[in-house]
Protein backbone atom coordinates (compact mmCIF):
# COMPACT_ATOMS: atom_id res chain seq x y z
CA UNK A 1 0.00 0.00 0.00
CA UNK A 2 1.30 3.44 -0.90
CA UNK A 3 2.39 5.55 2.05
CA UNK A 4 -0.20 8.33 1.45
CA UNK A 5 -2.96 5.71 1.53
CA UNK A 6 -1.78 4.37 4.87
CA UNK A 7 -1.54 7.91 6.30
CA UNK A 8 -5.12 8.55 5.15
CA UNK A 9 -6.21 5.33 6.86
CA UNK A 10 -4.59 6.40 10.12
CA UNK A 11 -6.28 9.78 9.87
CA UNK A 12 -9.64 7.98 9.74
CA UNK A 13 -8.97 6.37 13.12
CA UNK A 14 -10.35 8.20 16.14
CA UNK A 15 -7.15 7.73 18.11
CA UNK A 16 -4.88 9.32 15.50
CA UNK A 17 -6.96 12.03 13.82
CA UNK A 18 -4.99 14.86 15.52
CA UNK A 19 -1.46 13.57 14.94
CA UNK A 20 1.03 15.32 12.58
CA UNK A 21 1.81 13.48 9.38
CA UNK A 22 5.45 12.75 10.26
CA UNK A 23 4.36 10.92 13.42
CA UNK A 24 1.82 8.88 11.50
CA UNK A 25 4.40 8.02 8.86
CA UNK A 26 6.69 6.70 11.57
CA UNK A 27 3.83 4.71 13.09
CA UNK A 28 2.72 3.18 9.79
CA UNK A 29 5.77 0.91 9.55
CA UNK A 30 4.70 -0.85 12.76
CA UNK A 31 1.09 -1.53 11.78
CA UNK A 32 0.14 -5.00 10.56
CA UNK A 33 -2.86 -5.20 8.18
CA UNK A 34 -5.26 -8.09 8.86
CA UNK A 35 -8.33 -9.37 7.01
CA UNK A 36 -11.12 -11.45 8.57
CA UNK A 37 -14.09 -13.23 7.05
CA UNK A 38 -17.56 -13.02 8.60
CA UNK A 39 -17.70 -14.61 12.09
CA UNK A 40 -13.93 -15.22 12.13
CA UNK A 41 -12.26 -15.06 15.54
CA UNK A 42 -9.92 -12.10 15.96
CA UNK A 43 -8.88 -13.13 19.44
CA UNK A 44 -10.38 -15.48 22.01
CA UNK A 45 -11.51 -14.64 25.51
CA UNK A 46 -8.79 -15.75 27.91
CA UNK A 47 -5.98 -15.51 25.35
CA UNK A 48 -2.94 -13.43 26.23
CA UNK A 49 -3.19 -9.97 24.70
CA UNK A 50 -0.55 -9.01 22.15
CA UNK A 51 -1.60 -5.52 21.13
CA UNK A 52 -4.19 -3.01 20.03
CA UNK A 53 -6.50 -3.40 17.03
CA UNK A 54 -8.01 -0.72 14.77
CA UNK A 55 -11.04 -1.20 12.54
CA UNK A 56 -10.53 0.11 8.98
CA UNK A 57 -13.73 -1.33 7.53
CA UNK A 58 -16.50 -3.72 8.51
CA UNK A 59 -17.68 -4.37 12.05
CA UNK A 60 -16.36 -6.26 15.08
CA UNK A 61 -18.40 -7.88 17.88
CA UNK A 62 -16.84 -7.92 21.34
CA UNK A 63 -18.45 -10.70 23.39
CA UNK A 64 -18.28 -12.23 26.86
CA UNK A 65 -19.01 -15.89 27.66
CA UNK A 66 -21.97 -16.69 29.89
CA UNK A 67 -22.85 -19.70 31.95
CA UNK A 68 -24.40 -22.48 29.90
CA UNK A 69 -22.31 -21.82 26.82
CA UNK A 70 -23.97 -18.62 25.61
CA UNK A 71 -22.28 -15.30 24.86
CA UNK A 72 -23.28 -11.68 25.51
CA UNK A 73 -22.41 -8.88 23.11
CA UNK A 74 -20.53 -6.13 24.94
CA UNK A 75 -19.86 -3.82 22.00
CA UNK A 76 -20.31 -3.45 18.27
CA UNK A 77 -17.36 -1.57 16.74
CA UNK A 78 -17.00 -0.04 13.30
CA UNK A 79 -14.56 1.87 11.13
CA UNK A 80 -12.41 4.26 13.19
CA UNK A 81 -12.78 2.33 16.47
CA UNK A 82 -10.04 0.55 18.39
CA UNK A 83 -10.18 -2.35 20.85
CA UNK A 84 -7.93 -4.62 22.89
CA UNK A 85 -6.09 -1.66 24.44
CA UNK A 86 -5.49 -3.30 27.83
CA UNK A 87 -2.88 -5.51 26.14
CA UNK A 88 -0.75 -2.39 25.63
CA UNK A 89 -0.22 -2.12 29.38
CA UNK A 90 0.56 -5.73 30.25
CA UNK A 91 0.48 -9.25 28.84
CA UNK A 92 -2.80 -10.13 30.56
CA UNK A 93 -5.53 -12.52 29.51
CA UNK A 94 -8.26 -11.01 27.33
CA UNK A 95 -11.44 -10.43 29.34
CA UNK A 96 -13.62 -10.84 26.21
CA UNK A 97 -13.44 -12.27 22.71
CA UNK A 98 -13.61 -10.38 19.41
CA UNK A 99 -15.18 -11.63 16.18
CA UNK A 100 -15.73 -10.17 12.74
CA UNK A 101 -19.33 -9.23 11.96
CA UNK A 102 -19.17 -9.45 8.19
CA UNK A 103 -15.85 -9.07 6.35
CA UNK A 104 -13.52 -6.79 8.31
CA UNK A 105 -10.20 -5.06 7.63
CA UNK A 106 -8.07 -4.28 10.68
CA UNK A 107 -4.68 -2.96 11.69
CA UNK A 108 -2.78 -4.43 14.64
CA UNK A 109 -0.23 -2.53 16.74
CA UNK A 110 1.78 -4.86 18.96
CA UNK A 111 2.89 -3.78 22.41
CA UNK A 112 6.64 -3.84 21.67
CA UNK A 113 6.14 -1.90 18.44
CA UNK A 114 4.16 0.77 20.27
CA UNK A 115 7.03 1.15 22.74
CA UNK A 116 9.47 1.61 19.85
CA UNK A 117 7.27 4.29 18.26
CA UNK A 118 6.72 6.19 21.50
CA UNK A 119 10.34 6.01 22.63
CA UNK A 120 11.32 8.52 19.94
CA UNK A 121 9.30 11.28 21.64
CA UNK A 122 8.20 11.17 25.33
CA UNK A 123 5.59 13.90 24.71
CA UNK A 124 4.05 11.63 22.08
CA UNK A 125 3.47 8.98 24.74
CA UNK A 126 1.58 11.46 26.90
CA UNK A 127 -0.68 12.44 24.00
CA UNK A 128 -1.27 8.82 22.95
CA UNK A 129 -2.34 7.57 26.38
CA UNK A 130 -4.40 10.72 27.05
CA UNK A 131 -6.37 10.04 23.84
CA UNK A 132 -6.73 6.39 24.78
CA UNK A 133 -8.12 7.30 28.21
CA UNK A 134 -10.70 9.58 26.58
CA UNK A 135 -11.86 6.74 24.33
CA UNK A 136 -12.16 4.40 27.32
CA UNK A 137 -14.07 7.07 29.24
CA UNK A 138 -16.64 7.39 26.44
CA UNK A 139 -17.08 3.62 26.41
CA UNK A 140 -17.62 3.56 30.16
CA UNK A 141 -20.28 6.25 29.85
CA UNK A 142 -22.10 4.22 27.21
CA UNK A 143 -21.86 1.08 29.35
CA UNK A 144 -23.14 2.97 32.39
CA UNK A 145 -26.09 4.30 30.40
CA UNK A 146 -26.96 0.78 29.21
CA UNK A 147 -26.72 -0.65 32.73
CA UNK A 148 -28.95 2.15 34.03
CA UNK A 149 -31.50 1.39 31.33
CA UNK A 150 -31.56 -2.35 32.04
CA UNK A 151 -31.79 -1.75 35.80
CA UNK A 152 -34.62 0.76 35.35
CA UNK A 153 -36.46 -1.67 33.10
CA UNK A 154 -35.87 -4.60 35.47
CA UNK A 155 -37.39 -2.62 38.35
CA UNK A 156 -40.42 -1.93 36.16
CA UNK A 157 -40.80 -5.59 35.26
CA UNK A 158 -40.92 -6.61 38.91
CA UNK A 159 -44.13 -4.57 39.27
CA UNK A 160 -47.24 -6.52 38.24
CA UNK A 161 -48.86 -5.53 34.97
CA UNK A 162 -52.36 -6.78 34.22
CA UNK A 163 -51.96 -6.78 30.45
CA UNK A 164 -49.27 -6.79 27.81
CA UNK A 165 -50.43 -3.36 26.63
CA UNK A 166 -49.97 -1.90 30.12
CA UNK A 167 -46.47 -3.35 30.38
CA UNK A 168 -45.34 -2.09 26.98
CA UNK A 169 -46.74 1.40 27.50
CA UNK A 170 -44.83 1.71 30.77
CA UNK A 171 -41.68 0.24 29.22
CA UNK A 172 -41.56 2.82 26.42
CA UNK A 173 -41.42 5.60 28.98
CA UNK A 174 -38.48 3.92 30.70
CA UNK A 175 -36.48 3.06 27.58
CA UNK A 176 -36.50 6.29 25.56
CA UNK A 177 -34.75 8.56 28.11
CA UNK A 178 -31.75 6.21 28.17
CA UNK A 179 -31.16 6.14 24.40
CA UNK A 180 -28.52 8.35 22.81
CA UNK A 181 -30.31 11.18 20.97
CA UNK A 182 -33.98 12.04 20.58
CA UNK A 183 -36.29 9.08 19.92
CA UNK A 184 -39.98 8.37 19.59
CA UNK A 185 -41.59 4.95 19.93
CA UNK A 186 -44.84 3.03 19.77
CA UNK A 187 -45.73 -0.53 20.71
CA UNK A 188 -48.28 -2.98 19.30
CA UNK A 189 -49.51 -6.21 20.84
CA UNK A 190 -50.60 -9.14 18.73
CA UNK A 191 -54.27 -10.07 19.08
CA UNK A 192 -54.51 -13.80 18.27
CA UNK A 193 -58.32 -13.72 18.04
CA UNK A 194 -58.48 -11.43 15.00
CA UNK A 195 -54.79 -11.77 13.96
CA UNK A 196 -54.25 -8.01 14.10
CA UNK A 197 -51.85 -5.68 15.89
CA UNK A 198 -53.42 -3.48 18.58
CA UNK A 199 -51.78 -0.22 19.61
CA UNK A 200 -50.44 -0.54 23.18
CA UNK A 201 -48.89 2.89 23.67
CA UNK A 202 -46.61 5.58 22.29
CA UNK A 203 -43.96 7.95 23.63
CA UNK A 204 -41.94 10.82 22.22
CA UNK A 205 -42.80 13.68 19.87
CA UNK A 206 -43.41 11.67 16.69
CA UNK A 207 -46.51 9.66 15.92
CA UNK A 208 -45.90 6.66 13.68
CA UNK A 209 -46.26 2.92 13.35
CA UNK A 210 -48.07 0.37 11.24
CA UNK A 211 -51.82 0.49 10.85
CA UNK A 212 -53.67 -1.95 13.09
CA UNK A 213 -53.97 -5.22 11.24
CA UNK A 214 -50.59 -4.93 9.51
CA UNK A 215 -48.72 -8.02 10.65
CA UNK A 216 -44.93 -8.13 10.42
CA UNK A 217 -43.70 -10.69 7.95
CA UNK A 218 -43.30 -14.13 9.48
CA UNK A 219 -40.03 -14.47 7.58
CA UNK A 220 -38.67 -11.05 8.61
CA UNK A 221 -35.64 -10.90 10.91
CA UNK A 222 -36.18 -10.22 14.59
CA UNK A 223 -34.76 -6.72 14.19
CA UNK A 224 -34.98 -4.74 10.98
CA UNK A 225 -34.30 -1.11 10.11
CA UNK A 226 -37.24 -0.10 7.93
CA UNK A 227 -35.52 3.15 6.94
CA UNK A 228 -32.45 5.08 8.07
CA UNK A 229 -34.23 6.42 11.19
CA UNK A 230 -36.52 3.59 12.26
CA UNK A 231 -35.95 0.31 14.06
CA UNK A 232 -38.56 -2.42 14.51
CA UNK A 233 -38.15 -5.02 17.24
CA UNK A 234 -40.29 -8.15 16.92
CA UNK A 235 -40.99 -9.91 20.22
CA UNK A 236 -41.82 -13.60 19.84
CA UNK A 237 -42.29 -16.54 22.15
CA UNK A 238 -41.53 -20.03 20.83
CA UNK A 239 -45.25 -20.42 20.15
CA UNK A 240 -46.31 -17.12 18.59
CA UNK A 241 -45.80 -13.45 17.90
CA UNK A 242 -46.24 -11.32 21.06
CA UNK A 243 -45.65 -7.69 20.16
CA UNK A 244 -43.67 -5.22 18.06
CA UNK A 245 -41.80 -2.09 19.12
CA UNK A 246 -41.21 0.70 16.60
CA UNK A 247 -38.53 3.27 17.44
CA UNK A 248 -37.60 6.30 15.36
CA UNK A 249 -34.67 8.67 15.83
CA UNK A 250 -35.11 12.41 15.24
CA UNK A 251 -32.02 12.29 13.01
CA UNK A 252 -30.59 9.30 11.15
CA UNK A 253 -27.87 7.74 13.34
CA UNK A 254 -24.50 6.83 11.85
CA UNK A 255 -23.53 3.19 11.42
CA UNK A 256 -21.76 2.92 14.77
CA UNK A 257 -24.55 4.52 16.78
CA UNK A 258 -27.15 2.42 14.97
CA UNK A 259 -25.28 -0.80 15.78
CA UNK A 260 -24.84 0.17 19.44
CA UNK A 261 -28.51 1.14 19.75
CA UNK A 262 -29.58 -2.17 18.21
CA UNK A 263 -27.32 -4.09 20.58
CA UNK A 264 -28.82 -2.30 23.60
CA UNK A 265 -32.39 -2.72 22.36
CA UNK A 266 -31.81 -6.41 21.72
CA UNK A 267 -31.23 -6.81 25.47
CA UNK A 268 -34.39 -4.78 26.12
CA UNK A 269 -36.32 -7.03 23.72
CA UNK A 270 -35.21 -10.17 25.57
CA UNK A 271 -36.39 -8.75 28.92
CA UNK A 272 -39.73 -7.65 27.51
CA UNK A 273 -40.30 -10.95 25.72
CA UNK A 274 -39.78 -12.84 28.98
CA UNK A 275 -42.18 -10.50 30.80
CA UNK A 276 -44.83 -10.87 28.07
CA UNK A 277 -44.52 -14.66 28.22
CA UNK A 278 -45.13 -14.47 31.98
CA UNK A 279 -48.26 -12.37 31.42
CA UNK A 280 -49.48 -14.91 28.86
CA UNK A 281 -48.81 -17.75 31.29
CA UNK A 282 -50.72 -16.03 34.10
CA UNK A 283 -53.64 -15.31 31.77
CA UNK A 284 -53.75 -18.95 30.65
CA UNK A 285 -53.67 -20.13 34.26
CA UNK A 286 -56.50 -17.74 35.20
CA UNK A 287 -58.57 -19.00 32.27
CA UNK A 288 -57.97 -22.64 33.26
CA UNK A 289 -59.07 -21.93 36.84
CA UNK A 290 -62.24 -20.23 35.63
CA UNK A 291 -63.07 -23.13 33.31
CA UNK A 292 -62.43 -25.62 36.10
CA UNK A 293 -64.67 -23.65 38.48
CA UNK A 294 -67.42 -23.48 35.86
CA UNK A 295 -67.18 -27.23 35.17
CA UNK A 296 -67.24 -27.98 38.91
CA UNK A 297 -70.39 -25.86 39.34
CA UNK A 298 -72.11 -27.49 36.39
CA UNK A 299 -71.31 -31.00 37.58
CA UNK A 300 -72.60 -30.14 41.07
Amino acid sequence: MADPDRIAQLRSLELFDQYPEERLRALSVYLEPLSFADAAEIFAEGSIGDGLYFVLSGRVRVTKSLGGGGRKDLASLGAGDCFGEMALLDAVARSAGAYASGPAELLRLKRDDLKSWLSADPSLAIQFFAELVQIQSRRLRRTSAELALLYDLSVLLTSPAATAATLLERALGRVLPHLDGDWSACAYTYNPYNEEMDLAGAAGPESFGPQAGALPSKTAPEQDWKDDRTLVLVLRSPARLLATLHLRAAAAPNEGRRAETLRTLSAVARLLTSALENIDSRADETLRRRLKTRNDVQSF
